[in-house]
């Protein structure tokens, strides 16, 4: 069975989690798969603790999808870090990482949105 594995950094904001399960619901019913979210820092699960549970379920291909928007240190050192280490005693599962989602061409129109919201408003800084 594959999976794939929606990896966020994760933040002391509560919505934080609540924003990203809503990502993965809403790609898993886009996508027809399952997608299980991760987190680097602050919340749960992390990414060991998920990986662990999709094994557990018999998941042995997964896919993590970083839900970043470049190719920081964590993506560049860390996840692999956890993977490799999590895989030595996994000899029939596999993983992969795709890449972050850096620059595409609907980013500009989600910026155009959020900026127009934005516009709308007065002395709103949060």
């Amino acid at each position: 069975m594959e999976a794939i594995l929606l990896v966020s950094h994760g933040s002391r904001e509560g919505s934080t989690v609540m924003t990203v399960e809503r990502v993965a619901r809403e790609l898993e019913k886009a996508l027809g798969e399952r997608v299980t979210p991760a987190f680097m820092e602050f919340n749960e699960p992390g990414v060991v603790k998920a990986l662990e549970l999709l094994y557990q379920q018999g998941y042995k291909k997964v896919t993590v999808l970083p839900y970043f928007l470049f190719s920081g240190i964590h993506m560049k050192k860390d996840v692999p870090e956890i993977i490799n280490s999590f895989l030595r005693d996994k000899k029939d599962m596999s993983l992969n990482m795709v890449s972050p989602i850096g620059y595409h061409p609907l980013l500009i129109e989600i910026l155009k949105d959020r900026l127009n919201e934005g516009r709308e408003k007065i002395n709103d800084v949060h």
